[in-house]
């Protein structure tokens, strides 16, 4: 913290009455299957002391903002006595130098009460991550590669008690794709990533039908890369594995059962100037300890109710920047607004199967799309496969972890009918999940007791014995559980800010960083870390810390861009958003004022991109409307037949170009529009041939024509 002296006159300064903006938290919960949200909550004020106007300089709250204090401020700051606190309590990074002795405060200056509770003193750090997801994970990695860029003191900052703890009621599968894999590549986790999952190029997807036929259905994607699914919690323990390195070294930390309750944007004012532009207060929620940081760079990689970008929000105004500036543009989509609940399930759970000839078992192949594999995604199509052989009142085989399956339910009116999804997983022993997604007018959300979900699920699966597959205890938990919600696809335009020293001593001036067009790449990066590996560079490291006098807040991953999980892009673009940053901050020698409009201007068409293409991509996979689902395959085989005969005109269909890592979301949207521009052209071509031959054909005949 930053201690200024003070003049003796004016007895006291003006600076006195300065007011602290806080950022209001959520009021509503964290929307269902996003994790790093906070609980509802109206408000958390922090405390205020007089003396704070001497430690802490005034707030000005900005958004996307370039915030100053002038050759004059610093020149008045070297010459006062200052020194950088290490915070108390254990809470001081390992980096940190010993702290020097308290400066006295000046005599006029009035004194706390004595009741009052001090609050805890910032501990600096080069990067603060809010989130320790996916998306926080990676940054960590990739930024712990950098060290020459001065990237030595990142703390994570996770609200669940350990990396891998999930809500059972909520928990996903990863599908992990090309561009999930450039992220994996360029720090070294392909080989965990693969061995901790279920890996294949060609999807088999069985079907379990209420009969108890099983039948399987391949479908081969081309020349797409392979994909590995994981669960989410296996992918999160080989991301934090990586980062075990730098851990030991003393230059990574990840804070479990800590939340964020406020974000502060300090700028100096007034001709005083401040070594903390930015301070986040959190709270240890298993002991209260109050804890204060003061980043170089915060990264909020906190969800889709991300409270740095609720931060950001709050300082939008005062910023003199729109009021929309850091507010998502929400987009419709079929599969927005879903609920989904996920049931836990034994390792290769038993089922009922229907004695079949051994020539049924057999998988189908099927070139092309995976329109069966719905939220089902893939699976190891060499898996064994269930015993053939049925006997009266027992189980006639089971459905392999390694396997994915769609256990359809009997047929009943729309709001009763039932299917189940069971998504692929590596380990033989581990417990399996099973996905229900519904509308929300679903009669399975008002079942309210154990018994009634159990006779319902029975009721719809004949060809599962619900009693051997769940507990009592479990059925009163899942009756109980309220899942979650599928959010409408939505994104930002605007999602990073600097705050550089004021060489004009303008206090308080703020001004939107405006990303420049002529920075949007054609594709995202493939990799590379473009960091030493072995070990900090000094004169590196100084040089870009000189060059680079300024903060920054970023956001990345669901913060960023939202959407359902149609097209298991959720994940993968936000190891992609990670690669665009750590290229970013490369190319700009780890200059945040020239890195993170660069990253945002980047990233920003492909948001767009990715959320308008979640409308239409695969949305009717969930059975939620019957005529449009066919519609959508009709338009589905059109493309795939289209395509087959003229691939260089018309693009296949949406699910199958997202698998080409090669290219942006946004040339996935244009080839998409371009094919559907020149199959109206088609048409209109060959309805206009065709009333041609019909007006032919009537001359020929010698009838009138009119």
């Amino acid at each position: 913290m930053l201690l200024t002296r003070v003049a003796k006159s004016p007895p006291l300064p003006a600076f006195l009455s300065h007011r602290r903006h806080h950022c209001t938290l959520p009021r509503k919960p964290v929307a269902a299957g996003y994790s790093h949200g906070l609980p509802a909550h109206a408000r958390i004020a922090v405390q205020r002391f007089v003396h704070e106007a001497v430690r802490k300089p005034p707030v000005n709250r900005v958004g996307c903002v370039k915030a100053v204090a002038g050759a004059a401020a610093r020149a008045q700051t070297s010459d006062s006595s200052a020194l950088i606190a290490a915070a108390g309590g254990g809470n001081a990074s390992t980096t940190h130098s010993p702290s020097p002795p308290p400066t006295k405060l000046p005599a006029q200056l009035p004194q706390p009460q004595p009741e009052a509770q001090q609050p805890p003193n910032a501990e600096a750090c080069d990067v603060l991550i809010v989130g320790a997801g996916p998306a926080g994970l990676a940054t960590a990695l990739l930024l712990a590669q950098r060290r020459h860029q001065g990237w030595e003191r990142i703390i994570l900052l996770e609200k669940r008690p350990s990396i891998d703890l999930e809500e059972t009621d909520k928990s996903y599968v990863y599908m992990i794709d090309g561009r999930g894999f450039s992220l994996t590549e360029a720090v070294g986790l392909t080989e965990a990533v693969k061995a901790a999952g279920v890996t294949k190029k060609v999807v088999t997807v069985a079907q379990l039908s209420p009969d108890g036929t099983y039948t399987e259905r391949s479908f081969s994607f081309g020349e797409a890369p392979i994909s590995t699914w994981l669960p989410r919690g296996a992918y999160l323990k080989v991301l934090y594995g990586g980062l075990a390195p730098a851990e030991r070294e003393g230059r990574v930390r990840l804070l479990n059962n800590v939340q964020v309750t406020d974000i502060q944007l300090v700028s100096g004012g007034g001709g005083g100037a401040t070594a903390d532009p930015i301070v986040v207060h959190a709270r240890d929620v298993t002991t209260g300890r109050e804890l204060l940081f003061s980043p170089r760079l915060l990264v909020g990689a906190d969800g889709l109710n991300s409270t740095v970008r609720q931060a950001l929000v709050e300082w939008a105004p005062a910023a003199s920047l729109p009021p929309d500036h850091f507010q998502p543009v929400v987009l419709n989509s079929p599969a927005g607004g879903l609920r989904y609940k996920v049931l836990p399930l034994p390792p290769n759970p038993p089922f009922r199967m229907r004695q079949q000839r051994d020539e049924q078992l057999k998988p189908r192949p099927k070139q092309g799309g995976a329109s069966e594999a719905m939220q089902t995604s893939a699976a190891d199509s060499a898996a064994p496969v269930a015993e053939s052989v049925a006997f009266e009142g027992g189980h006639s085989g089971v459905l392999p972890n390694s396997q994915a399956v769609s256990i359809s339910g009997v047929k009943a009116p729309r709001n009763r009918a039932m299917r189940l999804g069971l998504l692929p997983v590596g380990d033989p022993a581990a417990p399996r999940t099973a996905n229900v997604i519904t509308k929300k007018d679903h009669f399975f959300w008002t079942l309210d007791s154990g018994k009634r979900m159990g006779e319902f699920l029975q009721e719809s699966f004949p060809q599962l014995e619900i009693s051997s597959l769940f507990t009592e205890q479990q059925l009163e938990a899942i009756a109980a559980s309220r899942g979650g919600v599928f959010p409408p696809p939505q994104h930002l335009r605007h999602f990073t800010a600097v705050l550089e020293s004021n060489v004009n001593n303008n206090p308080g001036h703020a001004a939107a960083a405006q990303p420049s067009p002529q920075a949007v790449p054609e594709a995202p990066p493939r990799g590379g870390s473009g960091g030493d590996e072995d070990g900090p560079q000094k004169d590196g490291t100084d040089a870009a810390r000189a060059a680079a006098p300024c903060s920054g807040v970023v956001l990345i991953g669901d913060a960023i861009h939202c959407f359902p999980p149609d097209l298991g892009q959720g994940v993968n673009s936000s190891m992609t958003d990670a690669l665009v940053l750590a290229q970013a901050l490369d190319e700009a020698s780890g200059n945040l004022a020239r890195a993170l409009p660069l990253f945002e201007a980047r990233q920003a068409p492909e948001a767009a991109a990715l959320a308008e293409i979640m409308t239409f991509g695969f949305p009717y996979q969930y059975n939620q409307d019957t005529f449009k689902r066919n519609l959508w395959m009709l338009n589905t085989v059109l493309r795939s037949a289209l395509h087959g005969l003229f691939p260089w005109a018309f693009s296949p269909q949406t699910f199958m170009l997202i698998r080409r890592a090669e290219m942006s979301y946004v040339q996935i949207r244009e080839a998409v529009h371009t094919t559907t521009q020149r199959i109206w052209v088609l048409a209109g071509t060959l309805a206009a041939l065709a009333i041609l031959a019909i007006r032919a054909m009537v001359v020929a005949a010698g009838a009138p024509v009119s």
